[in-house]
């Protein structure tokens, strides 16, 4: 009883110096300086592009298309607009500035993709909405019976995976994050240990943080930039990647898991380390929750279903954001008793109104040219360095992760990087599946700042470590995984036949 109103004041005082810092940063009349700070920026910058002189290369839509591109990205930068009004704006502006027919700026909203998309967020809602999340995570931790703190990460790390699947990567990062913090607090009163001090920044980091991310990539479903990039794929392109193709393309990045695993290991030395307590309080936060209800064993036989599907699509043809909508049906039916009204306020509808505005802007990019003209701008200097396909793509991706470490939006980064791979793979002549798959996967394992991205901010800030120490953590980290990526997947790539040339 004294723990719990311990971490109840705990909580109270975090969420008043929240509201504190919130405050500091609000003018006057409570708009945040920032986002103040960054409609007036993106629009100054927007109507310089659209009414400035002519850019060389550019025709007069493709500029007014390339100020909505920057538009977008420092209103997502700067947190300028909630999420749904830049997502549906953008569109909206290349309708009145660029003059851009309507079905083509807004083609996203009726994709494939789009549909996936909204599926999988309704299904993620469930498992947030609903105790059903937390209790698979949960049960598969108490399997493990350990307090080493090696063995109850692997437990949590197990059930990160196991709801992956149908999750994003920040909504696994929000439901994994109490999971984590009242793991952490079976060390409360020996925070001024050091070896505490380690579990819980380890605890933190990777839990909510670092497994969310290197299982999203994997997962056509779980991380934007994935869902972005099979969207251009097959608008532009017209190669469709199914939920299953996306599995089978990323086969050899499960191999990065036990790597992240290993290295959290030993950067923090946990080897020997452990938990008092841990095989008592886990298994009494699973009985908290209470036995398992009708509502949640129907959403588990939806989500069963889904994935069937999504696995057997080459046999019964039909695309992966059908499903995702069928299923979602499904879980509303009358017999399921899912309350629809508990299981909205969890889905990320502004996010889906987002990736429908990114992909949108993606694809519209790419047709009137102003991804060529990037990809011309930014190869120019490094065409002359004559490398092979392996080298260059070296060169590109840790060049292109300077301007990537300020764009903490996963879907913004998608916005920005997956039409300009595209290009840049047609210019040099690459296989445009194989060097953006691997482009867009190394610009995701992006540790090199805690702003990055931003489950890995959530999990940062959580932590309570200094920047510092997050730099050096994900400074290695990023390093050892982009590497990996290039070669390992490069090769896998095209050993199934989609050589990069």
């Amino acid at each position: 009883m004294e723990k719990d109103i311990r971490n109840t004041k705990d909580e109270s005082y975090l969420e008043e110096k929240m509201k504190a810092i919130d405050k500091a940063e609000e003018g006057p009349s409570g708009i945040s300086k920032k986002s103040l700070f960054g409609i007036i920026f993106a629009f100054t910058v927007l109507f310089i592009i659209h009414f400035g002189p002519a850019i060389p290369g550019l025709r007069p839509t493709s500029q007014s298309v390339f100020g909505v591109f920057l538009w977008f990205i420092i209103c997502m930068v700067t947190d300028a607009l909630p999420a749904a009004i830049v997502g549906l704006a953008t569109p909206l502006l290349m309708v009145l500035l660029g003059n851009v027919k309507i079905p083509a700026a807004f083609k996203a909203f009726t994709s494939d993709v789009f549909f996936l998309a909204a599926g999988a967020f309704i299904i993620a809602g469930i498992m947030m909405g609903t105790p059903l999340g937390k209790r698979i995570a949960l049960t598969i931790v108490t399997k493990m019976k350990s307090n080493r703190v090696t063995r109850i990460l692997v437990g949590l790390g197990v059930a990160d995976i196991a709801v992956g699947g149908v999750m994003p990567t920040v909504s696994e990062s929000a439901l994994f994050l109490p999971v984590a913090k009242s793991i952490g607090r079976l060390m409360d009163g020996k925070e001024h240990l050091p070896e505490v001090k380690r579990i819980n920044t380890a605890l933190l980091l990777q839990t909510p943080g670092l497994t969310p991310l290197f299982t999203g990539v994997l997962i056509l479903t779980s991380h934007f930039p994935n869902i972005i990039l099979a969207g251009a794929l097959k608008e532009s392109e017209g190669i469709y990647i199914s939920w299953v193709n996306w599995l089978w393309l990323n086969l050899p990045l499960w191999g990065l898991l036990p790597i992240m695993f290993i290295y959290v290991y030993w950067y923090f030395d946990l080897w020997n380390l452990e938990i008092p307590g841990a095989t008592e309080e886990i298994p009494r936060m699973k009985e908290e929750l209470g036995k398992i209800t009708w509502p949640e064993i129907w959403g588990l036989i939806c989500v069963g279903t889904g994935l069937s599907l999504w696995i057997t699509e080459q046999w019964h043809g039909i695309q992966s954001g059908m499903v995702a909508l069928m299923v979602a049906a499904l879980l509303f039916m009358p017999w399921g008793g899912i309350d629809f009204k508990k299981v909205n306020k969890n889905v990320l509808w502004d996010t889906l109104m987002l990736l429908g505005g990114a992909i949108s802007l993606g694809l519209v990019l790419y047709d009137v040219g102003v991804v060529q003209w990037l990809s011309n701008m930014i190869l120019s200097p490094i065409k002359d360095l004559n490398l092979s396909p392996l080298p260059l793509l070296f060169v590109l991706v840790f060049a292109m992760h300077i301007p990537r470490a300020g764009v903490v939006s996963a879907v913004a980064m998608g916005s920005a990087f997956v039409p300009l791979t595209i290009g840049m793979a047609k210019t040099l002549g690459i296989g445009v599946l194989p060097f953006t798959l691997v482009t867009i996967n190394c610009l995701s394992y992006a540790f090199f700042l805690p702003i990055s991205i931003t489950a890995f901010l959530i999990a940062w800030s959580a932590s309570g470590a200094s920047g510092w120490t997050a730099i050096r953590f994900g400074a290695g980290l990023t390093i050892i995984s982009n590497i990996y990526v290039i070669l390992v997947q490069t090769a896998w790539l095209s050993l199934i036949g989609y050589p990069l040339k």
